[in-house]
């Protein structure tokens, strides 16, 4: 029973790359080289990454004799990423699966239903502590020597060093439930919460250098603090460094005993967590004049509501608004960096405002909310298609749902570029109206998108968001819109024409490719959204 809990979420969990949607299980040859050469290229980018990191530290950290704090470090990055990269999740696949109600009401213990889920959210953490370990062993036994033992002892600690990384998703995902159960507004502490979290993320990646040189100039005292007070850290290191037994022993008893007692505990209270909802009143019902909206307008707001309280879909479709604030943000703070970076470079200088307003251009196209928004109709597809509207609407109110969230910050961040910066007229209005209408071209585009990859047997709604093939393919499609006319004008119309004729002409075809892609949402993409499902 077990057994077969395991192979449903792990199947659930690589059906994006293996089976994909039910409607579309037939892919062309073509589809999978694209698919396994996106899979191959992300994979190349973290190891490259990873592995600059640690040849960097090796010969320093190996000369002074500290090699075990140089496994150390790797340990940390290991679990710093696993964490990240599952604690978004570990709350969903635990707590909040559609399929809660229905296996508890079989004869399954809850044991082997958590069980199987952590081991789930465990191959995933394998999965990322590979980007780390394998360039970390690499690079080390590339410098020094490895015998057998640190071989086999590197093997024991990568199988459990993400119980750490585990222990600590399944704490935060619970504490999380637990909130979430007792208060109105859930989906917005959990959307803070998140952000928070990729906030001190994103900041403590961007001073990595800084960190590493501090690292480099102060081994011997940061490495005596790790040994005296991160203990699993120290252990880890020892063992595959120095090959001690002991501490190896120590190291699995801190990775194993932790979980094993989260284990128990969330077994023990898994019914009682998962079925819980003490949450307090959501609507207040009070007497008010009815207020009566149109078809569209009630179909935006619809979409509004379903977004706004799924704090997954904000966090994994959305992210570009955060990023074109802060970016916005930054540009009143820091108004004379652009200039300055340029005064080494004069003959570019002119470039530098067309390179702000191509800088969010690249901003808008991160975000891909309209992408999964026909998948995320779920089983209730029939709904929409069922209720006495035309579906040209639904499907339009999907595309301007993620024009009413993104638009304002482009807008904003585009008014924040023209009082700080030093723009001519023509400049001003690209900034307003260009990185406006490719906003409105990925909205359109991810409608359509999702029209031929749609995605409706998902588990959770998360699946649908990040998992789609309709997201990918958005994502990339979008980006390469503006980083290809990019590359083009720089190096092949350079000197043929200014930034802004060029863009002009992009704003051109921008406005022709939205204007046709409206054309279709009203003809055929009507037709495919009656026969989905």
């Amino acid at each position: 029973m077990l057994a077969a809990l395991i192979r449903t979420n792990l199947a659930a969990l690589f059906s994006h790359l293996f089976r994909g949607s039910k409607l579309k299980k037939n892919r062309g040859v073509l589809f999978k080289i694209f698919v396994g050469l996106l899979a191959l290229y992300i994979i190349a980018v973290f190891l490259f990454m990873f592995g600059s990191t640690f040849y960097g530290i090796c010969i320093p950290l190996g000369n002074t004799g500290l090699q075990w704090l140089y496994f150390g470090i790797a340990a940390i990055i290991a679990t710093a990423l696993c964490f990240i990269g599952s604690v978004f999740t570990a709350k969903m696949l635990l707590f909040n699966a559609r399929d809660n109600d229905f296996l508890l009401s079989m004869p399954i213990p809850p044991a082997y239903i958590l069980a199987s889920r952590i081991f789930t959210l465990l191959v995933l953490n394998y999965f990322f502590e590979l980007l780390v370990m394998v360039p970390a062993g690499f690079v080390y036994f590339a410098f020094f020597q490895a015998t057998l033992t640190s071989v086999v002892f590197l093997i024991i600690g990568f199988l459990f060093l993400p119980l750490i990384s585990l222990t600590l998703s399944c704490i935060f995902g619970w504490i999380i439930q637990l909130i979430e159960a007792r208060v109105r507004n859930k989906s917005l502490i959990t959307t803070i919460i998140s952000l928070a979290f990729l906030a001190v993320y994103f900041y403590l990646y961007s001073k990595m250098n800084r960190y590493l040189q501090i690292l480099i100039m102060n081994i011997v005292s940061i490495g005596e603090t790790i040994k005296s007070t991160v203990f699993p850290v120290y252990h880890f290191g020892a063992a595959i460094a120095d090959g001690n037994p002991v501490s190896l022993f120590l190291f699995l008893i801190f990775a194993v005993v932790p979980f094993a007692i989260v284990y128990m505990v969330l077994s023990y209270n898994f019914i009682k967590v998962a079925t819980t909802n003490k949450g307090t009143v959501k609507i207040k019902y009070t007497d008010k004049p009815l207020k009566v909206s149109n078809v569209r307008t009630a179909l935006l707001k619809k979409e509004l509501r379903h977004f706004i309280t799924n704090p997954m879909y904000i966090l994994n479709a959305a992210l570009g608004v955060f990023f074109t604030l802060t970016a916005a943000v930054a540009l009143v703070i820091y108004g004379g960096l652009p200039l300055s970076v340029f005064e080494s470079m004069p003959e570019f200088a002119r470039f530098a405002n067309p390179l702000a307003i191509t800088a969010l251009c690249f901003l808008a196209t991160t975000n891909i909310i309209s992408a999964p928004s026909i998948s995320l109709e779920g089983r209730n597809l029939w709904i929409p298609q069922s209720l006495p509207i035309d579906g040209v609407d639904v499907l339009l109110a999907k595309a301007n749902m993620h024009i009413v969230v993104c638009l304002p910050s482009v807008l904003i961040a585009g008014l924040v570029s023209i009082f700080v910066l030093d723009m001519t007229f023509p400049q001003m209005l690209l900034m307003l109206i260009l990185p406006s209408l490719i906003t409105v071209f990925c909205a359109l585009f991810g409608v359509v998108i999702n029209l031929h990859f749609p995605k409706f047997d998902w588990v959770n709604e998360v699946v649908a968001i990040k998992q789609g093939m309709s997201t990918i393919i958005a994502m990339l499609a979008s980006m390469a819109s503006v980083a290809v006319p990019f590359l083009l004008y720089a190096f092949l119309l350079l000197q043929y024409m200014t930034a802004e004729a060029f863009m002009l002409i992009c704003t051109v075809i921008f406005a022709v490719l939205s204007l046709w892609m409206f054309r279709y949402l009203k003809t055929k993409g009507k037709a495919i959204f009656e026969t989905l499902g």
